[in-house]
């Protein structure tokens, strides 16, 4: 493990003791990670906007986007990475670290020659830590850019509203116990486009249950609720459901299982539809 350079290491020794002071633990040294494998917060597993690998088969009662199929293939790509953590040299799963999020998110028309609809990329710089009693902080910057399906434009008309957004977040994840986590999360969008209807606020809130490894030994099944809403849409909530099966595969970890959303278009470009879809589909965590 590479250790601090000379002219870091006061500041880094002062970081380290405030935020140890804070969490109520003994001072220790510090350690410096570069790259750490894991992430000190957690993901939001039913959220329909994290950034991770998944490919998900969606099926829409009543489409309300214009001209588009009842049948979709949702894409994911993308996820969070560890570009370094300070943490104490005895508690190296307690600490700072600073990540990276990156992602694509798209959905294509199974009807209409599997055309993109629209897609948006993101990307975040994260700080986070955590502390004892199952507690998780992050504050951070997150960008999202989105755009209308090549295809899709070309077929229907249909122009982009050029929607991106510009966002302050800070969020918190509680353990409640080995199996159970709830989060809340704000954002505020710095540079809201009013010309398309865009307001500041975004909140999201959820639970999660985990039982690894309660089937048989290896698998194990899990249920998530994510709630998002938006001040733009008057703080309508949109619901999402997770559920399935747990399938550990090294330090990451599949889930396979259904979903069902009901509520915003998780395409910026598409914000003002609301659309509910039930999903079969495999996720992959970051």
């Amino acid at each position: 493990m590479p250790s601090l350079s000379e002219p870091n290491r006061p500041l880094a020794a002062l970081l380290w003791t405030g935020l140890l002071l804070a969490a109520g633990e003994a001072v220790a040294a510090p350690a410096f990670q570069m790259f750490p494998a894991s992430n000190l917060y957690p993901g939001y597993v039913a959220d329909p906007r994290r950034p991770q690998f998944s490919v998900a088969l969606l099926n829409f009662p009543d489409p309300q986007v214009e001209d588009s199929g009842d049948r979709r293939v949702g894409l994911k790509l993308g996820g969070r990475f560890g570009l370094l953590r300070l943490h104490s040299s005895e508690r190296p799963e307690r600490g700072v670290q600073l990540d990276i999020e990156a992602g694509f998110t798209g959905q294509f028309d199974i009807e209409h020659s599997l055309d993109n609809l629209g897609w948006d990329g993101t990307y975040g710089l994260l700080l986070s830590s955590t502390f004892g009693n199952g507690l998780s902080v992050q504050l951070g910057t997150k960008h999202i850019s989105s755009h209308v399906g090549d295809e899709y434009a070309e077929r229907t008309g249909r122009r982009r509203i050029d929607y991106t957004r510009e966002e302050l977040a800070a969020g918190g994840a509680w353990s409640l116990g080995p199996r159970w986590r709830t989060y809340a999360e704000y954002g505020w969008g710095y540079q809201p486009k009013e010309e398309i209807g865009q307001e500041p606020g975004r909140l999201q809130l959820g639970l999660e249950h985990e039982a690894a490894g309660s089937l048989g030994g290896r698998l194990g099944w899990y249920a998530a609720l994510d709630l998002g809403a938006f001040e733009e849409r008057d703080w309508q909530v949109d619901p999402t459901l997770q559920t399935g099966l747990l399938i550990p595969s090294g330090d990451r970890q599949w889930r396979i299982g259904i979903a069902y959303h009901d509520g915003i278009v998780p395409i910026g470009e598409l914000f003002r539809e609301d659309e509910a879809y039930v999903a079969l589909g495999v996720w992959l965590d970051p």
